[in-house]
């Protein structure tokens, strides 16, 4: 979403009272106050200029955008509320109370003070981009897409309208169409910052580019990163004793309900406090359960939504952080900018991105053995790999919903095979691979989540149409959790897509007992079920070759006893697995942030 709000100008207020001149001089005073991040003190000259003029919506507004900054989000909305109740007409104020209900979750009301603040004046492109955020979280994607045009027809080179659509395209499997996008946005603000890692995060899914290509584009934009940063810090102020508590921060903007929050739950509580002191940097803007759940598990938090990166690295200083973890890469909402800078002694990056960073800054990168075998991907990578001895992913189920003895116990003889990954993620490759299973098989049928936007509707059906199973393709919108797991249980077979496997959600199918077959790609993203087979100990599922994963499938959809028994197994096996023994993986991590810290205890004695 756009997080842009409006402080008024003077030049926007009606003619000048004497209490009116009186309150724009309290502004004047606050607003280079609050720009140097003197948030309470601004705000309370805004409260002054409240008393000189109290049916004055200019105050308001400044005071607003002060509170949002301390999150005090109530406050905030009181205020916003009364600039609106001073200034009905006015568009900005609107467009500032209707996001900010967004924000806190009054969903409906706010989308209504956003269409009020289009009609008051219709050139805001930022009230467009936002409904179309908004229209796209709810499924409305029509209307998201209507929203977007008009913003760009309103404003063709608006970055940020052409950045937010390129997003949106890319997150419906439309690829050619977001990489054109992302490169108008770049074009029109070459100072862009997150547009290039937009590009980056496209160019995973692509199937013409190989590893090499990708990782060469991955070094320029790092060193872009790099020119464009604060100088790289090279003395810090922390003590270099090998063995003492390490402080280890986890910088992301995925703490909410995504699957890097559902990893970090299942690491967070078993760090030992006499080895590590926790503190996460959360850069996500929205308060929600799995913020303060994250937040309760962590020993420190901070939100570093507002903080720009000489602020948050600032503070990262400040909490004398000894290894700094980067858990989203080149994905939404990420900091990279700020590890550029090289804030803490020791940086790693790991999970929410599953390819290099591009940084020199980045000193390291978590993997296993499984997505990056010794001598094999070292060249594709900035940081130096620290493997894990079982697996990267540590695993605990978002809902503990009950196992499923029987599949669509109303068509016994049917097979249905299940997609519950990223629609994004279904190459055409993967997807002929599919039609090729379930021809083989007369009974099959395949069900195909999170499809919504009437677009991808018509062009998943186009391709099944052209294999001859359109009438055989089920295709569903997204779920909510309880659905989602039931979903799963009630398929036999989980379809695992390439290049760009799934992680999540093969181990939430294991989960519910639904084998997954698993092919050995050549990149770390084309590994990661495979490596959830290894640790699994379920070689049975592993395909080494693309006949051999279209074999495996028909074959598991041929044999219900091997079936049966996987589903009564798979649950069991996983829970007895490295994959969910929460303590030995936080164990050996903590023996890598360490051997980490030594080696960086000894590089500064040594230059010392």
């Amino acid at each position: 979403m756009l997080n842009r709000l409006f402080r008024r100008k003077a030049s926007d207020a009606p003619k000048a009272s004497s209490a009116t001149q009186e309150a724009d001089r309290f502004i004047q005073l606050g607003q280079p106050i609050e720009d140097r991040g003197e948030i309470e003190e601004a705000l309370e000259l805004y409260r002054r200029a409240v008393s000189a003029a109290p049916s004055y919506s200019r105050p308001y507004m400044n005071a607003g955008h002060a509170l949002i900054e301390l999150k005090r989000w109530r406050e905030a909305e009181a205020a916003y509320r009364k600039a609106v109740e001073c200034a009905p007409d006015y568009a900005p104020a609107r467009f500032n109370l209707g996001q900010l209900l967004l924000t806190v979750g009054t969903v409906d009301e706010g989308e209504q003070h956003l269409l009020a603040a289009r009609r008051l004046q219709p050139t805001l492109v930022e009230a467009h981009i936002v409904l179309a955020d908004l229209y796209e979280t709810l499924g409305r994607f029509e209307e998201a897409e209507a929203e977007y045009n008009a913003a760009a027809a309103m404003t063709p080179t608006h970055p940020g309208a052409l950045l937010n659509f390129g997003i949106f395209c890319l997150g419906q499997g439309r690829l050619d169409e977001a990489a054109e996008l992302f490169a108008k946005a770049r074009a029109a603000d070459p100072g862009l910052r997150d547009a290039e890692s937009a590009v980056l995060f496209a160019l995973n899914f692509r199937t013409d580019l190989d590893a090499a290509a990708i990782a060469a584009r991955h070094r320029e934009v790092g060193r872009l990163f790099a020119r464009n940063t604060t100088p790289q810090a090279v003395n810090w102020g922390n003590a270099p004793d090998p063995d003492r508590r390490l402080r280890v921060g986890y910088v992301s903007g995925d703490f909410f309900l995504h699957p890097v929050a559902l990893f970090l739950q299942a690491v967070l509580p078993h760090h030992r406090s006499q080895h590590v002191t926790t503190y996460c940097y959360s850069n996500y803007h929205t308060p929600n359960p799995i913020a303060d759940s994250i937040r309760a598990q962590s020993q420190h938090w901070c939100d570093v939504h507002a903080m720009n990166d000489a602020q948050m690295i600032e503070r990262i200083h400040r909490d004398e952080i000894d290894i700094l973890v980067d858990l989203s890469g080149h994905t939404n909402r990420n900091r990279l900018h700020a590890f550029a800078a090289h804030p803490a002694p020791v940086q790693m990056t790991w999970l929410g991105y599953l390819n290099t960073t591009g940084l020199e800054a980045m000193d390291y990168r978590i993997c296993d053995g499984h997505t990056d075998p010794v001598g094999t991907t070292e060249p594709l990578y900035t940081e130096k790999l620290i493997r894990m001895p079982d697996s990267q992913w540590c695993y605990a189920p978002w809902h503990r919903a009950e196992a499923v003895a029987e599949p669509h116990p109303d068509r016994p003889d049917a097979i249905v095979f299940g997609s519950f990954n990223q629609l994004v993620k279904i190459s055409d490759a993967c997807f002929e691979a599919w039609a090729r299973i379930v021809s083989a098989v007369p009974q099959a049928t395949m069900v195909i989540l999170d499809v919504r936007q009437p677009a991808a509707v018509n062009r998943m059906l186009e391709r099944a149409a052209r294999y001859g199973i359109d009438r055989r393709v089920e295709l569903r919108g997204r779920e909510s959790i309880p659905n989602y797991y039931a979903a799963l249980g009630n398929a036999d077979i989980g379809l695992d897509t390439f290049p760009y496997n799934g992680a999540t959600t093969t181990l939430d199918a294991l989960w519910m007992g639904v084998p997954v077959v698993a092919l050995r790609g050549e990149r770390s993203i084309s590994r990661s079920a495979y490596s959830i087979m290894k640790t699994l100990g379920a070689d049975e599922l592993i395909a080494e070759t693309l006949d051999e994963y279209i074999e495996i499938n028909i074959r598991l959809a041929k044999d219900r006893e091997w079936r049966s028994s996987l589903r009564r197994s798979l649950r069991h096996r996983l829970e007895t697995s490295p994959l969910m023994d929460g303590p030995r993986f936080v164990a050996a991590l903590e023996s890598r942030y360490r051997a980490a810290w030594h080696a960086w205890c000894h590089s500064t004695r040594v230059t010392d």
